[in-house]
Protein backbone atom coordinates (compact mmCIF):
# COMPACT_ATOMS: atom_id res chain seq x y z
CA UNK A 1 0.00 0.00 0.00
CA UNK A 2 1.35 3.44 -0.90
CA UNK A 3 2.00 6.06 1.76
CA UNK A 4 -0.87 8.20 0.45
CA UNK A 5 -3.30 5.27 0.37
CA UNK A 6 -2.29 4.20 3.87
CA UNK A 7 -2.79 7.75 5.05
CA UNK A 8 -6.29 7.94 3.54
CA UNK A 9 -7.34 4.61 5.07
CA UNK A 10 -5.94 5.67 8.43
CA UNK A 11 -7.71 9.00 8.43
CA UNK A 12 -10.96 7.40 7.27
CA UNK A 13 -10.87 5.03 10.22
CA UNK A 14 -9.88 7.76 12.65
CA UNK A 15 -12.32 10.42 11.48
CA UNK A 16 -15.28 8.31 10.31
CA UNK A 17 -17.14 9.34 13.42
CA UNK A 18 -17.67 13.08 13.43
CA UNK A 19 -17.68 12.93 17.21
CA UNK A 20 -14.20 14.46 17.52
CA UNK A 21 -15.02 17.87 16.11
CA UNK A 22 -18.63 17.78 17.27
CA UNK A 23 -17.64 16.87 20.81
CA UNK A 24 -15.02 19.57 21.02
CA UNK A 25 -17.35 22.14 19.48
CA UNK A 26 -20.00 21.19 22.02
CA UNK A 27 -17.36 21.26 24.72
CA UNK A 28 -16.30 24.76 23.72
CA UNK A 29 -19.89 25.96 23.88
CA UNK A 30 -20.38 24.52 27.36
CA UNK A 31 -16.80 24.78 28.58
CA UNK A 32 -16.37 25.65 32.22
CA UNK A 33 -20.15 26.05 32.63
CA UNK A 34 -19.55 26.25 36.35
CA UNK A 35 -17.42 29.36 35.91
CA UNK A 36 -18.56 32.99 35.69
CA UNK A 37 -19.31 34.24 32.17
CA UNK A 38 -16.59 36.86 32.35
CA UNK A 39 -14.93 38.67 29.46
CA UNK A 40 -11.87 36.47 29.96
CA UNK A 41 -14.05 33.36 29.73
CA UNK A 42 -15.69 34.60 26.54
CA UNK A 43 -12.26 35.19 25.06
CA UNK A 44 -11.30 31.64 26.06
CA UNK A 45 -14.44 30.23 24.39
CA UNK A 46 -13.63 32.13 21.18
CA UNK A 47 -10.13 30.70 21.23
CA UNK A 48 -11.60 27.24 21.78
CA UNK A 49 -13.79 27.58 18.69
CA UNK A 50 -10.72 28.64 16.71
CA UNK A 51 -8.87 25.61 18.09
CA UNK A 52 -11.65 23.24 16.99
CA UNK A 53 -11.68 24.66 13.48
CA UNK A 54 -7.90 24.50 13.19
CA UNK A 55 -7.18 21.09 14.70
CA UNK A 56 -10.46 19.25 14.17
CA UNK A 57 -12.03 20.38 10.89
CA UNK A 58 -15.51 19.02 10.23
CA UNK A 59 -14.60 17.41 6.91
CA UNK A 60 -12.42 14.36 6.49
CA UNK A 61 -9.90 16.04 4.23
CA UNK A 62 -7.79 17.21 7.12
CA UNK A 63 -4.16 16.86 6.11
CA UNK A 64 -2.08 15.15 8.74
CA UNK A 65 1.54 14.36 8.08
CA UNK A 66 2.13 10.82 9.25
CA UNK A 67 5.54 9.78 10.44
CA UNK A 68 5.79 6.05 9.90
CA UNK A 69 7.13 3.93 12.77
CA UNK A 70 10.79 3.03 12.95
CA UNK A 71 11.97 -0.36 11.82
CA UNK A 72 11.30 -1.78 15.27
CA UNK A 73 7.61 -1.07 14.79
CA UNK A 74 7.36 -2.17 11.18
CA UNK A 75 4.59 -4.55 10.27
CA UNK A 76 4.82 -8.27 9.77
CA UNK A 77 4.22 -9.73 6.33
CA UNK A 78 1.11 -11.68 7.34
CA UNK A 79 -1.78 -9.78 5.78
CA UNK A 80 -4.19 -11.07 8.42
CA UNK A 81 -2.35 -9.22 11.16
CA UNK A 82 -0.53 -6.60 9.14
CA UNK A 83 -1.85 -3.02 9.43
CA UNK A 84 0.15 -2.15 6.32
CA UNK A 85 -1.77 -4.67 4.24
CA UNK A 86 -4.57 -3.68 1.84
CA UNK A 87 -7.24 -4.46 4.46
CA UNK A 88 -6.46 -2.49 7.66
CA UNK A 89 -6.95 -4.42 10.86
CA UNK A 90 -8.60 -1.53 12.69
CA UNK A 91 -12.35 -1.50 12.14
CA UNK A 92 -13.82 1.99 12.12
CA UNK A 93 -17.01 0.65 13.73
CA UNK A 94 -15.00 -0.98 16.51
CA UNK A 95 -13.00 2.23 16.96
CA UNK A 96 -16.22 4.19 17.45
CA UNK A 97 -17.51 1.60 19.94
CA UNK A 98 -14.24 1.70 21.86
CA UNK A 99 -14.39 5.49 22.05
CA UNK A 100 -17.96 5.38 23.28
CA UNK A 101 -17.15 2.71 25.87
CA UNK A 102 -14.13 4.68 27.10
CA UNK A 103 -16.14 7.89 27.21
CA UNK A 104 -18.75 6.19 29.37
CA UNK A 105 -16.03 5.10 31.81
CA UNK A 106 -14.50 8.55 32.15
CA UNK A 107 -17.22 10.76 33.58
CA UNK A 108 -16.70 13.50 36.12
CA UNK A 109 -18.34 12.48 39.37
CA UNK A 110 -19.14 14.41 42.50
CA UNK A 111 -17.05 13.74 45.57
CA UNK A 112 -19.59 15.57 47.68
CA UNK A 113 -23.31 15.95 47.18
CA UNK A 114 -23.52 19.72 47.12
CA UNK A 115 -23.82 21.40 43.74
CA UNK A 116 -20.64 22.72 42.21
CA UNK A 117 -20.67 26.49 42.61
CA UNK A 118 -19.57 29.04 40.05
CA UNK A 119 -16.66 31.36 40.54
CA UNK A 120 -17.88 34.10 42.80
CA UNK A 121 -16.82 36.39 45.58
CA UNK A 122 -17.03 33.40 47.93
CA UNK A 123 -15.25 30.69 45.95
CA UNK A 124 -12.94 29.86 43.05
CA UNK A 125 -13.16 26.64 41.04
CA UNK A 126 -9.83 24.98 40.25
CA UNK A 127 -9.79 21.97 37.97
CA UNK A 128 -6.53 20.07 37.50
CA UNK A 129 -5.67 17.17 35.23
CA UNK A 130 -2.54 15.03 35.49
CA UNK A 131 -1.55 12.75 32.63
CA UNK A 132 1.46 10.64 31.66
CA UNK A 133 1.16 11.03 27.89
CA UNK A 134 3.86 8.46 26.89
CA UNK A 135 6.90 9.95 25.16
CA UNK A 136 7.09 8.67 21.60
CA UNK A 137 10.82 7.96 21.77
CA UNK A 138 10.23 5.66 24.75
CA UNK A 139 7.51 3.83 22.84
CA UNK A 140 9.93 3.36 19.94
CA UNK A 141 12.88 2.47 22.20
CA UNK A 142 10.97 -0.33 23.91
CA UNK A 143 8.78 -1.75 21.13
CA UNK A 144 8.45 -5.12 22.88
CA UNK A 145 6.19 -3.43 25.42
CA UNK A 146 3.73 -2.62 22.64
CA UNK A 147 3.85 -5.75 20.52
CA UNK A 148 0.24 -6.63 21.43
CA UNK A 149 -1.03 -3.21 20.37
CA UNK A 150 -2.65 -2.09 17.16
CA UNK A 151 0.43 -0.53 15.60
CA UNK A 152 -1.68 2.02 13.74
CA UNK A 153 -2.65 3.47 17.11
CA UNK A 154 1.02 4.07 18.01
CA UNK A 155 1.66 6.91 15.55
CA UNK A 156 2.45 10.14 17.40
CA UNK A 157 0.19 12.27 15.20
CA UNK A 158 -2.76 10.05 16.02
CA UNK A 159 -1.93 9.79 19.72
CA UNK A 160 -1.35 13.52 19.86
CA UNK A 161 -4.88 14.26 18.68
CA UNK A 162 -6.43 11.83 21.15
CA UNK A 163 -4.34 13.34 23.95
CA UNK A 164 -5.28 16.89 23.01
CA UNK A 165 -8.94 15.99 22.74
CA UNK A 166 -9.11 14.37 26.17
CA UNK A 167 -7.07 17.10 27.87
CA UNK A 168 -9.03 19.96 26.30
CA UNK A 169 -12.38 18.30 27.02
CA UNK A 170 -11.39 18.00 30.69
CA UNK A 171 -11.89 21.78 30.91
CA UNK A 172 -9.03 22.23 33.37
CA UNK A 173 -7.35 25.48 34.28
CA UNK A 174 -4.19 23.65 35.45
CA UNK A 175 -2.64 20.78 33.49
CA UNK A 176 0.28 18.59 34.63
CA UNK A 177 1.79 16.29 32.00
CA UNK A 178 4.53 13.71 32.35
CA UNK A 179 6.70 12.23 29.57
CA UNK A 180 6.37 15.30 27.37
CA UNK A 181 9.01 14.74 24.69
CA UNK A 182 11.21 17.79 24.29
CA UNK A 183 11.25 17.88 20.49
CA UNK A 184 7.42 17.63 20.44
CA UNK A 185 6.96 20.41 22.98
CA UNK A 186 6.64 23.51 20.81
CA UNK A 187 4.15 21.88 18.47
CA UNK A 188 2.16 20.34 21.33
CA UNK A 189 1.67 23.60 23.24
CA UNK A 190 0.45 25.60 20.22
CA UNK A 191 -3.28 24.94 20.83
CA UNK A 192 -2.89 25.57 24.55
CA UNK A 193 -1.21 28.90 23.95
CA UNK A 194 -4.07 29.80 21.60
CA UNK A 195 -6.48 28.91 24.40
CA UNK A 196 -4.74 31.25 26.85
CA UNK A 197 -2.43 28.89 28.74
CA UNK A 198 1.12 29.69 29.80
CA UNK A 199 3.53 26.87 30.49
CA UNK A 200 6.69 25.67 32.23
CA UNK A 201 8.78 22.74 31.04
CA UNK A 202 11.50 20.74 32.74
CA UNK A 203 13.38 18.06 30.81
CA UNK A 204 14.74 15.09 32.69
CA UNK A 205 18.45 15.40 33.34
CA UNK A 206 21.41 14.08 31.35
CA UNK A 207 20.54 12.30 28.08
CA UNK A 208 16.80 11.84 28.66
CA UNK A 209 14.55 13.34 25.98
CA UNK A 210 11.31 13.84 27.89
CA UNK A 211 10.17 15.74 30.92
CA UNK A 212 7.32 17.54 32.69
CA UNK A 213 4.96 20.11 31.21
CA UNK A 214 2.97 22.41 33.50
CA UNK A 215 0.21 24.52 31.92
CA UNK A 216 -2.04 27.07 33.62
CA UNK A 217 -4.66 29.57 32.51
CA UNK A 218 -2.84 32.89 32.61
CA UNK A 219 -6.14 34.79 32.60
CA UNK A 220 -7.03 33.15 35.92
CA UNK A 221 -3.68 32.80 37.71
CA UNK A 222 -0.61 34.89 38.48
CA UNK A 223 2.70 33.05 38.53
CA UNK A 224 4.27 34.02 41.85
CA UNK A 225 7.19 31.60 42.04
CA UNK A 226 8.41 28.29 40.69
CA UNK A 227 11.26 25.84 41.00
CA UNK A 228 12.36 23.10 38.63
CA UNK A 229 13.64 20.32 40.84
CA UNK A 230 16.34 17.90 39.74
CA UNK A 231 16.22 14.67 41.71
CA UNK A 232 19.59 13.69 40.27
CA UNK A 233 22.39 14.68 42.63
CA UNK A 234 25.90 13.71 41.60
CA UNK A 235 27.86 11.30 43.75
CA UNK A 236 24.77 9.92 45.51
CA UNK A 237 23.74 6.45 44.33
CA UNK A 238 20.23 6.77 45.72
CA UNK A 239 19.74 10.01 43.75
CA UNK A 240 21.52 8.97 40.55
CA UNK A 241 18.35 8.81 38.43
CA UNK A 242 17.24 11.53 36.05
CA UNK A 243 13.78 12.25 37.45
CA UNK A 244 12.58 15.80 37.97
CA UNK A 245 9.76 17.85 39.45
CA UNK A 246 8.09 21.21 38.90
CA UNK A 247 6.73 23.21 41.85
CA UNK A 248 4.64 26.30 41.15
CA UNK A 249 3.17 28.95 43.41
CA UNK A 250 0.08 30.53 41.86
CA UNK A 251 -2.21 33.34 42.96
CA UNK A 252 -5.82 33.70 41.83
CA UNK A 253 -5.86 36.66 39.52
CA UNK A 254 -9.14 38.14 40.75
CA UNK A 255 -8.11 37.55 44.40
CA UNK A 256 -4.29 37.74 44.43
CA UNK A 257 -4.15 37.36 48.19
CA UNK A 258 -5.19 33.71 47.68
CA UNK A 259 -2.20 31.55 46.79
CA UNK A 260 -1.58 27.85 46.48
CA UNK A 261 1.24 25.52 45.48
CA UNK A 262 0.93 22.89 42.76
CA UNK A 263 3.65 20.33 42.09
CA UNK A 264 4.07 17.54 39.59
CA UNK A 265 6.68 14.81 39.23
CA UNK A 266 7.51 11.49 37.61
CA UNK A 267 9.44 9.22 39.94
CA UNK A 268 11.73 6.29 39.11
CA UNK A 269 10.08 3.33 37.38
CA UNK A 270 12.19 0.40 38.69
CA UNK A 271 9.64 -1.66 40.67
CA UNK A 272 12.33 -2.99 43.03
CA UNK A 273 13.64 0.39 44.19
CA UNK A 274 11.05 1.92 46.47
CA UNK A 275 13.98 3.19 48.53
CA UNK A 276 14.99 5.42 45.60
CA UNK A 277 11.45 6.74 45.27
CA UNK A 278 11.42 7.44 49.01
CA UNK A 279 14.61 9.48 48.73
CA UNK A 280 13.28 11.32 45.69
CA UNK A 281 10.09 12.12 47.61
CA UNK A 282 12.08 13.43 50.57
CA UNK A 283 13.96 15.81 48.31
CA UNK A 284 10.80 16.91 46.47
CA UNK A 285 8.88 17.54 49.69
CA UNK A 286 11.75 19.64 51.03
CA UNK A 287 11.41 21.91 48.01
CA UNK A 288 7.62 22.01 48.36
CA UNK A 289 8.05 22.93 52.04
CA UNK A 290 10.32 25.81 51.08
CA UNK A 291 7.90 27.19 48.46
CA UNK A 292 4.67 26.61 50.41
CA UNK A 293 5.81 28.05 53.76
CA UNK A 294 3.86 31.10 54.90
CA UNK A 295 4.77 31.85 58.50
CA UNK A 296 5.45 30.37 61.91
CA UNK A 297 2.57 30.45 64.36
CA UNK A 298 2.16 29.39 67.97
CA UNK A 299 0.69 26.09 66.78
CA UNK A 300 3.47 25.50 64.26
CA UNK A 301 4.36 26.46 60.70
CA UNK A 302 1.60 27.54 58.34
CA UNK A 303 1.63 26.45 54.70
CA UNK A 304 -0.30 27.28 51.56
CA UNK A 305 -2.76 24.72 50.19
CA UNK A 306 -0.89 22.14 48.11
CA UNK A 307 -1.66 19.81 45.21
CA UNK A 308 0.90 17.12 44.35
CA UNK A 309 0.27 15.10 41.20
CA UNK A 310 2.06 12.86 38.75
CA UNK A 311 3.27 9.38 37.94
CA UNK A 312 4.79 8.09 41.18
CA UNK A 313 5.40 4.55 39.91
CA UNK A 314 4.20 3.07 43.19
CA UNK A 315 1.06 1.25 44.21
CA UNK A 316 -1.49 2.32 46.82
CA UNK A 317 -0.58 1.66 50.44
CA UNK A 318 3.03 0.82 49.62
CA UNK A 319 5.81 2.41 51.67
CA UNK A 320 6.15 5.72 49.83
CA UNK A 321 2.38 6.06 49.53
CA UNK A 322 2.08 5.63 53.29
CA UNK A 323 4.81 8.18 53.83
CA UNK A 324 3.00 10.77 51.70
CA UNK A 325 -0.45 10.19 53.19
CA UNK A 326 0.49 9.41 56.80
CA UNK A 327 3.37 11.86 57.20
CA UNK A 328 5.82 9.35 58.68
CA UNK A 329 7.69 6.24 57.58
CA UNK A 330 10.39 4.17 59.25
CA UNK A 331 12.72 2.80 56.59
CA UNK A 332 15.56 1.54 58.77
CA UNK A 333 15.65 -2.26 58.80
CA UNK A 334 13.49 -2.59 55.72
CA UNK A 335 14.57 -3.80 52.28
CA UNK A 336 14.87 -1.75 49.12
CA UNK A 337 11.21 -2.45 48.47
CA UNK A 338 10.49 -0.88 51.89
CA UNK A 339 9.04 -4.15 53.17
CA UNK A 340 10.41 -5.99 56.24
CA UNK A 341 13.48 -8.08 55.44
CA UNK A 342 16.33 -9.88 57.14
CA UNK A 343 18.65 -9.48 54.18
CA UNK A 344 20.47 -6.32 53.08
CA UNK A 345 18.27 -4.03 55.11
CA UNK A 346 18.49 -0.25 54.92
CA UNK A 347 20.57 1.58 57.50
CA UNK A 348 19.59 4.63 59.51
CA UNK A 349 20.72 7.02 56.74
CA UNK A 350 18.86 7.47 53.45
CA UNK A 351 20.01 10.76 51.91
CA UNK A 352 23.54 11.80 52.93
CA UNK A 353 23.65 14.81 55.24
CA UNK A 354 25.73 16.86 52.79
CA UNK A 355 22.47 17.88 51.07
CA UNK A 356 21.36 19.39 54.40
CA UNK A 357 17.82 18.00 54.04
CA UNK A 358 16.42 17.04 57.43
CA UNK A 359 14.48 13.89 58.20
CA UNK A 360 11.41 16.16 58.41
CA UNK A 361 11.83 17.06 54.71
CA UNK A 362 13.11 20.58 55.30
CA UNK A 363 16.22 22.34 54.06
CA UNK A 364 18.30 22.87 57.20
CA UNK A 365 19.73 26.20 56.02
CA UNK A 366 16.27 27.46 55.10
CA UNK A 367 14.85 26.32 58.44
CA UNK A 368 17.73 27.87 60.36
CA UNK A 369 17.48 31.24 58.66
CA UNK A 370 13.69 31.19 58.91
CA UNK A 371 13.72 30.60 62.68
CA UNK A 372 16.68 32.82 63.44
CA UNK A 373 15.76 35.61 61.04
CA UNK A 374 19.15 35.59 59.36
CA UNK A 375 18.20 36.61 55.82
CA UNK A 376 18.37 34.83 52.47
CA UNK A 377 17.32 31.22 52.07
CA UNK A 378 19.93 28.84 50.64
CA UNK A 379 19.71 25.23 49.55
CA UNK A 380 22.44 22.68 48.90
CA UNK A 381 20.97 21.07 45.78
CA UNK A 382 22.70 20.86 42.44
CA UNK A 383 20.92 22.04 39.30
CA UNK A 384 22.13 21.71 35.73
CA UNK A 385 20.25 24.88 34.83
CA UNK A 386 21.52 27.00 37.73
CA UNK A 387 18.50 29.19 37.25
CA UNK A 388 15.42 29.92 39.31
CA UNK A 389 12.49 32.28 39.21
CA UNK A 390 14.27 34.63 41.56
CA UNK A 391 17.69 35.87 40.62
CA UNK A 392 20.39 33.81 42.32
CA UNK A 393 22.61 35.93 44.52
CA UNK A 394 26.39 35.70 44.34
CA UNK A 395 26.43 34.53 47.96
CA UNK A 396 24.38 31.48 47.00
CA UNK A 397 26.66 30.56 44.13
CA UNK A 398 29.38 29.33 46.48
CA UNK A 399 29.20 26.72 49.24
CA UNK A 400 27.60 28.00 52.42
CA UNK A 401 28.55 27.24 55.95
CA UNK A 402 26.37 24.47 57.36
CA UNK A 403 26.21 23.29 60.96
CA UNK A 404 25.50 19.74 59.79
CA UNK A 405 28.37 17.26 60.01
CA UNK A 406 28.52 16.05 56.40
CA UNK A 407 31.23 13.46 57.14
CA UNK A 408 29.10 11.10 59.16
CA UNK A 409 25.96 9.03 58.71
CA UNK A 410 25.44 8.71 62.45
CA UNK A 411 22.33 10.15 64.01
CA UNK A 412 22.51 13.95 64.40
CA UNK A 413 20.22 16.12 66.52
CA UNK A 414 20.96 19.79 65.90
CA UNK A 415 19.25 22.46 67.96
CA UNK A 416 18.10 25.17 65.57
CA UNK A 417 16.37 27.29 68.17
CA UNK A 418 15.23 26.55 71.69
CA UNK A 419 12.74 23.71 71.53
CA UNK A 420 13.35 23.02 67.83
CA UNK A 421 15.80 20.33 66.71
CA UNK A 422 16.66 19.09 63.26
CA UNK A 423 17.25 15.35 62.80
CA UNK A 424 19.53 13.61 60.32
CA UNK A 425 20.03 9.85 59.80
CA UNK A 426 17.34 8.87 62.28
CA UNK A 427 16.02 5.97 60.20
CA UNK A 428 12.57 7.57 60.02
CA UNK A 429 11.18 10.26 57.70
CA UNK A 430 8.40 12.70 58.53
CA UNK A 431 6.90 15.68 56.74
CA UNK A 432 4.67 18.55 57.95
CA UNK A 433 1.80 18.21 55.47
CA UNK A 434 -1.57 16.45 55.65
CA UNK A 435 -1.96 14.86 52.23
CA UNK A 436 -5.01 12.98 51.04
CA UNK A 437 -5.54 11.16 47.76
CA UNK A 438 -8.33 12.36 45.49
CA UNK A 439 -8.86 8.75 44.43
CA UNK A 440 -9.76 5.97 46.87
CA UNK A 441 -8.30 3.27 44.54
CA UNK A 442 -11.46 1.18 44.49
CA UNK A 443 -15.07 1.84 43.64
CA UNK A 444 -18.08 1.45 45.92
CA UNK A 445 -18.18 -2.24 45.06
CA UNK A 446 -14.60 -2.75 46.19
CA UNK A 447 -13.23 -3.23 42.67
CA UNK A 448 -9.73 -1.84 42.17
CA UNK A 449 -9.24 1.23 39.99
CA UNK A 450 -6.43 1.34 37.44
CA UNK A 451 -4.27 4.02 35.85
CA UNK A 452 -1.97 1.85 33.69
CA UNK A 453 -1.03 -1.71 32.80
CA UNK A 454 2.32 -3.10 33.95
CA UNK A 455 1.60 -6.74 33.22
CA UNK A 456 -1.66 -6.22 35.09
CA UNK A 457 -3.96 -3.27 35.61
CA UNK A 458 -2.68 -1.24 38.56
CA UNK A 459 -2.61 2.31 39.97
CA UNK A 460 0.65 4.28 39.92
CA UNK A 461 -0.62 7.83 39.18
CA UNK A 462 -2.03 10.11 41.87
CA UNK A 463 -3.38 13.50 42.81
CA UNK A 464 -2.68 14.32 46.45
CA UNK A 465 -3.95 17.46 48.15
CA UNK A 466 -3.59 19.34 51.42
CA UNK A 467 -5.88 22.01 52.90
CA UNK A 468 -8.22 21.98 49.91
CA UNK A 469 -11.77 20.81 49.27
CA UNK A 470 -12.18 18.38 46.35
CA UNK A 471 -15.68 18.36 44.86
CA UNK A 472 -15.24 16.27 41.70
CA UNK A 473 -12.94 13.62 40.30
CA UNK A 474 -12.41 12.32 36.78
CA UNK A 475 -13.60 8.76 37.23
CA UNK A 476 -11.01 6.02 36.73
CA UNK A 477 -12.02 2.67 35.22
CA UNK A 478 -11.72 -0.46 37.28
CA UNK A 479 -9.27 -3.17 36.30
CA UNK A 480 -12.23 -5.30 35.29
CA UNK A 481 -13.62 -2.58 33.01
CA UNK A 482 -10.22 -2.18 31.35
CA UNK A 483 -10.41 -5.72 30.01
CA UNK A 484 -13.20 -4.53 27.71
CA UNK A 485 -10.88 -2.13 25.90
CA UNK A 486 -8.04 -2.88 23.49
CA UNK A 487 -4.63 -2.57 25.10
CA UNK A 488 -3.73 1.09 25.54
CA UNK A 489 -2.67 3.16 23.65
CA UNK A 490 -5.50 2.50 21.21
CA UNK A 491 -7.92 4.51 19.08
CA UNK A 492 -9.75 5.67 22.19
CA UNK A 493 -6.85 6.35 24.59
CA UNK A 494 -3.72 8.14 23.39
CA UNK A 495 -1.35 6.93 26.13
CA UNK A 496 -0.48 3.83 28.12
CA UNK A 497 -1.73 5.66 31.22
CA UNK A 498 -5.17 7.08 31.99
CA UNK A 499 -5.69 10.77 32.62
CA UNK A 500 -6.48 11.82 36.20
CA UNK A 501 -8.47 14.88 37.18
CA UNK A 502 -9.89 16.70 40.19
CA UNK A 503 -11.97 19.79 40.79
CA UNK A 504 -11.42 21.83 43.94
CA UNK A 505 -13.63 24.49 45.47
CA UNK A 506 -11.38 27.14 46.98
CA UNK A 507 -13.36 29.15 49.53
CA UNK A 508 -11.99 32.65 49.52
CA UNK A 509 -13.40 33.57 52.92
CA UNK A 510 -11.44 30.75 54.63
CA UNK A 511 -8.02 31.50 53.19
Amino acid sequence: MSRLAAKQVFLRNFYKSASTSQTLTSSSNNLMEFMANSAAQQKYNQAMESFVKTYYPSNNSCDISLTFPPESLQCESNSETNPCAETPICSSDKSVVDKQRYKAMRQWKRVKKEKLASNSEESFILRLVSFNILAQYLLETYPFLYKEHDKWALYWNIRRQLLLQEIIEAQANVICLQEMQEDHLLDFVVPFRELGYSYLYKKRTNDKKDGLLFLYRSDQFILKDYVKVELYQSGIELLSRDNVGIIVKLAIKESPEIELVIATTHLLYNPKRNDVRLGQTQLLLAEIERVAFVENTLSGPKYLPIILSGDFNLEPYSGVYKFITEGMFKYQGKGRNLEPTEYRSLSNSLIPPRLCITDNCQHFNVLKKRLRGEGIDTVMLESSENLSFKEISSDNASPVECEVNTDTTDLQKIEVTRGCRALFSSGTLTHPFHFYSVYKHQNHQGKAEATTNQGEWITVDYIFYSDLEPVESYRLPTAQECTGLPTIPNFAVGSDHFCLGATFNIRKSKL
